[in-house]
C-alpha cells in the first residue's frame, strides 16, 4: 500500500437491500480501515444508515451490531419502528458529522410521489395492498404505476441553489426515514417537507448513476446479491462492473452467493448469518483495497474527504 491517493475523486455507491444490507457495511468497514474514503457516497433506503456512518467514519465501530439489533427487532416490533428507532439512535451523529465543511458529499435517493391521488393511496388504509401488487410486478417487469406516480429525488448534503434539494440536518431524520418507506411492509406513511415520499428502490435502489454526474473518476457500485446490480427493483438499468458511466469508471463489489442461504434474507435474519454476511463483505473490501492499494490511504485514515 502506497499511503499515497490520486489526484481523482473517489464515489462509492451503496445499493439498498433491507437486512441484507449487512454485507455492504461489511464492505465499508474494510475500507474503512484501509483508509479508503470517498468525495461522494451515494445511498438508497437500507444503505443510508451504513452509507452514512462511512462518509463520518464510523462503519467500522458500528459494526455488525446494528444489523443484530434491526433484525431482533423486525421480528417484533415491525420495519417501520426498527427505522425510527435507528434514526433515534443514530441520527445524532449522522446529523452532527454529515454536514461538517469538511465531511464528503453525502447522496439519499427517496422517491416522491408526483400526484395526489397517488399520495393519498400511499400514504392511507390501501398501502399495504399496493406495495404487494408493486412487489408482484417486479416478476412481470410491469413499471408502469411507478413511472406514472414516482420519481427519483436525490437529496444532498451539498446541493446547491437548481441542483435539486439539499440534505439538512432539519430534513435528514424525515428524508432517512422516507427513503426507506417499503409500502407493503411499512405502516407509517413518510412525508418530507409535507409531500409524499416512499422507499427509493422503486425508482433508484442504487445511486450508481446520480454519484457518477458528481463528477468522480472511479465509482464503486456496493451490491448485496449476487446477481446482476440494477438501478432499481424493476432492472431498469445495469450497473455493469468494468464500464464507465458518466466519465467514472465503475467497479461493482457484491457476495458470490445469494446471502440467505447464509440465513440473511431481506426481512428476516439469523445472527449467525448476519455476522457471516458482514464479515464477507469485510473480505471483499480487503480484497478490493489490496487490488487498488492507489485508492487508499494510510491504514485507518480519515483521508479523502474534500
Amino acid at each position: 500500500m502506497t499511503g499515497v491517493r490520486p489526484a481523482g475523486r473517489i464515489g462509492i455507491a451503496v445499493a439498498a437491500g433491507m437486512l441484507k444490507g449487512a454485507y455492504g457495511h461489511g464492505v465499508l468497514s474494510a475500507f474503512e480501515e484501509r483508509g479508503l474514503r470517498a468525495h461522494v457516497y451515494g445511498t438508497a433506503s437500507s444503505s443510508a444508515l451504513s452509507g452514512g456512518l462511512a462518509a463520518v467514519g464510523r462503519a467500522r465501530q458500528t459494526g455488525v451490531e446494528y444489523w443484530l439489533g434491526a433484525a431482533e427487532a423486525a421480528e417484533s416490533q415491525g420495519m417501520s419502528s426498527v427505522v425510527l428507532d435507528s434514526i433515534k439512535q443514530y441520527g445524532p451523529v449522522l446529523r452532527e458529522g454529515l454536514f461538517r465543511p469538511s465531511a464528503p458529499e453525502f447522496l439519499l435517493a427517496t422517491g416522491k410521489v408526483t400526484n395526489a391521488v397517488a399520495a393519498e393511496l400511499t400514504q392511507g388504509a390501501g398501502a399495504k395492498t399496493l406495495g404487494k401488487q408493486l412487489l408482484r410486478n417486479v416478476f412481470t417487469g410491469d413499471r408502469s404505476w411507478v413511472e406514472e406516480n414516482l420519481a427519483t429525488v436525490v437529496f444532498s448534503s451539498r446541493a446547491e441553489v437548481g441542483e435539486g434539494p439539499r440534505l439538512t440536518p432539519d430534513n435528514y431524520d424525515a428524508a432517512a426515514y422516507a427513503s426507506t418507506r417499503m409500502l407493503h411492509a411499512w405502516q407509517v406513511p413518510a412525508e418530507i417537507d409535507g409531500e409524499a415520499y416512499v422507499d427509493a428502490s422503486y425508482t433508484c435502489s442504487c445511486p450508481a448513476r446520480e454519484v457518477a454526474a458528481r463528477g468522480v473518476d472511479v465509482l464503486i457500485a456496493i451490491g448485496c446479491d449476487p446477481f446482476p446490480l440494477f438501478r432499481d427493483l424493476y432492472a431498469s438499468e445495469e450497473i455493469v462492473d468494468g464500464s464507465v458511466l458518466d466519465g467514472a469508471r465503475v467497479s461493482v463489489i457484491k457476495p458470490d452467493e445469494d446471502l440467505k442461504n447464509l440465513g440473511v434474507d431481506y426481512a428476516a435474519a439469523t445472527a449467525a448469518g448476519l455476522g457471516k454476511a458482514y464479515g464477507l463483505g469485510l473480505d471483499a473490501g480487503h480484497r478490493f483495497a489490496d487490488g487498488n492499494a492507489g485508492l487508499c490511504g494510510p491504514a485507518g485514515s480519515d483521508e479523502a474527504a474534500p
